[in-house]
């Protein structure tokens, strides 16, 4: 079969959040880009996505803020941590930041990638092709020049004189790239569900920590509530096979007010799972190509920042993309200039992401006195509950150093 040619300036490999972000900022500097994605539609599952202020700040730079007001969505500003079975530890209060990123805004993932699917659709500048496999990369003497897809059984070639892989974790331009990684699974996943929002359930999210437990209670809307509670991997076949209602009770005595919502989840089909993996890429260019998101630094998520950091990279890539067309250079010297501006931050968050696992997701008594321990400190330290905020909100990734833990350690 002879492949259908195409063209564009850029061609991005995945339609997440990242993927279309940068789409939609190179459509901003009036580049065509051709975006293609493996999914056919766009379908809501039972997961949350969590807007931290980094994140905000750069929609409001696309002009997307008031159209972000518009969707069902939830405004939090506090975070209270619990001990299961046990009392508050801690409170996380966005409002100690500076107006105007002191708050986070929880909402269902498909709503958000409609918003931007829907500004893009406002452009001539970006073609998405849904329900498209990457297949392989295009390569004229040594230099990338395109990809190669399928679609409906059709080859296609994209041309282009970048390629961007926005892929995930599991990345297959970067495979093809021949970029190493280091990719660890953790121990631990999360079953994933959305359930109608308790009655009396107030506007700050929830957090339940013990012994190797952890139950997260964010709301999405006025009518819903996102839960995600930890599960070891090995048993999550063995999880599967029992009836939902085993694990929905269970959820249950954690927090009292779930009972009646989660007889609503009446089959495993509500039921989602999502895996937590860290990717560490030897480099994230190449020349005529880059990787940004998941595909270079997938991180845990208790840091909440993987699609904010994503976001991130797609405008720090914007505007290196932008003089390498000004230039005519998109070697990976210059486009090197980006990986330096964000891999420091990147791998800060991953440092802190692996500390909380160890001490968050611990199932040893002694790690978890420690735990709470340094919760209890940062309720008494606002100084360092502000430090800790204004990493975990990305807007200053600065994660404690050793005079502050001793700060919080110490009674």
């Amino acid at each position: 079969m002879v492949p259908k040619s195409d063209a564009a300036d850029v061609v991005i490999v995945g339609g997440g959040m990242g993927g279309l972000v940068l789409a939609l900022s190179l459509a901003r500097m009036g580049r065509t880009v051709a975006v293609v994605e493996r999914q056919a539609k766009l379908a809501p599952y039972a997961r949350g996505e969590l807007l931290q202020p980094n994140g905000l700040r750069i929609l409001d730079r696309l002009g997307l803020s008031e159209k972000l007001k518009t969707l069902p969505a939830h405004t939090a500003h506090r975070y209270h941590f619990h001990r299961i079975g046990g009392g508050k530890l801690c409170t996380v209060d966005y409002r100690m930041l500076p107006p105007p990123w002191n708050y986070t805004l929880i909402t269902l993932p498909h709503h958000l990638l409609n918003l931007l699917l829907q500004e893009l659709e406002r452009t001539d500048h970006v073609r998405l092709l849904t329900g498209t496999d990457f297949k392989d990369l295009l390569i004229h003497r040594n230099k990338i020049t395109g990809i190669r897809v399928e679609k409906e059984g059709r080859l296609i070639e994209l041309h282009a004189p970048v390629v961007i892989g926005s892929d995930g974790a599991h990345s297959r331009v970067r495979e093809r790239l021949g970029i190493r990684s280091r990719l660890h699974t953790y121990r631990e996943g999360y079953l994933t569900m959305v359930i109608p929002r308790p009655a009396g359930f107030d506007d700050e999210a929830r957090y339940y920590v013990g012994r190797g437990e952890i139950l997260g209670l964010f709301p999405v809307s006025d009518r819903e509530l996102y839960l995600f509670y930890m599960i070891p991997v090995i048993d999550r076949e063995t999880i599967k096979q029992q009836r939902v209602e085993t694990v929905t009770a269970t959820i249950a005595t954690i927090d009292s007010d779930l009972a009646e919502p989660l007889r609503t989840v009446a089959s495993w089909d509500q039921v989602g799972y999502m895996s937590c993996v860290c990717v560490r890429a030897e480099r994230w260019t190449a020349d005529g190509a880059a990787l940004i998101g998941d595909a270079a630094h997938a991180m845990n998520p208790h840091v909440a920042q993987g699609r904010n950091q994503a976001m991130e990279d797609a405008m720090a890539l914007a505007e290196v993309l932008e003089d390498g067309f000004l230039s005519g250079d998109f070697s990976q010297a210059r486009l090197n200039r980006y990986e330096k501006k964000r891999r420091p931050d990147v791998e800060r968050l991953q440092r802190m992401g692996d500390e909380l696992t160890l001490l968050w997701n611990t199932a040893l008594p002694p790690l978890a006195w420690l735990r709470d321990r340094i919760f209890k400190g940062m309720a008494r330290h606002p100084e360092v509950r502000e430090r800790v905020v204004r990493t975990i909100s990305g807007l200053e990734i600065r994660p404690l150093g050793i005079l502050d833990r001793l700060r919080v350690f110490l009674p």
